[in-house]
Parts: structure tokens; sequence; C-alpha cells
């Protein structure tokens, strides 16, 4: 009976069954993940054709780059930093 059977052919049994889930599972992930990167990147590119996200897109790189050109540490880098009085150095006026 099937109960009486030895480990080694039972295990065998449950390597092969495992490898025949295994065939038939895999392309069907494969499918299913092919259309979820299809839908995501024509949502994406549907959104980027639209003229708002364009703009707001500028906009957030325009704001961004204000507020970085805006701290005293950058503007210290690009003009050099200023002495207690808020003056430039000699070289720099």
């Amino acid at each position: 009976s099937m109960a009486s059977s030895n480990p080694a052919t039972r295990s065998l049994l449950e390597v092969a069954l495992g490898f025949l889930g295994a065939i038939l599972i895999v392309p069907l992930l494969f499918g299913v993940a092919k259309t979820t990167i299809r839908t995501v990147l024509a949502v994406v590119t549907g959104v980027f054709r639209l003229r708002t996200t364009r703009r707001l897109l500028g906009d957030l790189v325009v704001a961004g780059a204000s507020s970085l050109l805006l701290r005293p540490d950058v503007l210290d880098k690009i003009f050099g930093s200023r002495d207690s009085q808020g003056q430039l150095p000699e070289g720099r006026r």
C-alpha cells in the first residue's frame, strides 16, 4: 500500500511533483510579470505625455534649484564666505 512505501520513493515523488508544478507555474508568473510591467509603463508614459505633468516637473526642478542656491553654505561656495559684517573679502567685491 501507499502508507508502507519507503521514504526514498516518497521523496522522489515529491521532487517530481515539485518539478511539474514549477514547469506549470513559472511561465504563468512570467506572463503576470510581463503584463504588470507593460501596464505600469503604459501608465507612466501616459502620465508624462500630459502637459500638466511636464509643467509640474519643471516647477519642481526650478524650486529644487532655487532652494539649493539659497542655502548659505552653497552661496559661500559659489561667491566666497562673508565676514562678520556681511561684506565679501577685498578681492571678491
